[in-house]
């Protein structure tokens, strides 16, 4: 059964590796295939991965979308060790994430993920904001 999409006017989807850009008019189509589908919602920019929970999000969004997620395991893992040295409370939710993310389930993890930035979120309002550090593959 094919996917509804509809998209108001001048909403974002990434439809697999295409970002595409509505008008000014909604518009309703229908998906069939196997193709990685994030809505504008769900899309996080690298620049807006600001705080560690918005870097796990981010590189989990790459894995989503790559056509070769396991080039992003190490870079994940590493956030999610940086996060959980950062704020031990959070490991809670980083363990339901790498669970789905070992089963290959990526949309998953990306659901639980926004989970992970609402909890941070609420725990420590803006104190993360500032650590603004850089998303880099490792060597």
């Amino acid at each position: 059964m094919p996917l509804k999409i509809e998209l108001k006017p001048n909403e974002r989807i990434i439809i697999g590796e295409s970002l595409i850009t509505n008008d000014k008019e909604r518009i309703r189509f229908y998906i069939d295939g196997k193709a990685p589908i994030l809505r504008e919602k769900f899309i996080l920019r690298e620049e807006d991965a600001n705080t560690p929970s918005k870097r796990v999000y981010f590189v989990v969004q790459q894995m989503y979308l790559s056509q070769d997620p396991l080039e992003l395991h190490e870079l994940y893992f590493e956030l999610v060790r940086d996060l959980q040295d950062a704020a031990p409370s959070l490991i809670q939710h980083t363990t339901q994430i790498s669970e789905d993310i070992l089963k290959e389930d990526y949309y998953a993890a990306i659901k639980n993920c926004s989970k992970l930035v609402a909890q941070e979120t609420e725990s420590f309002g803006e104190a993360f904001e500032s650590m603004k550090a850089p998303i880099t593959e490792t060597e």
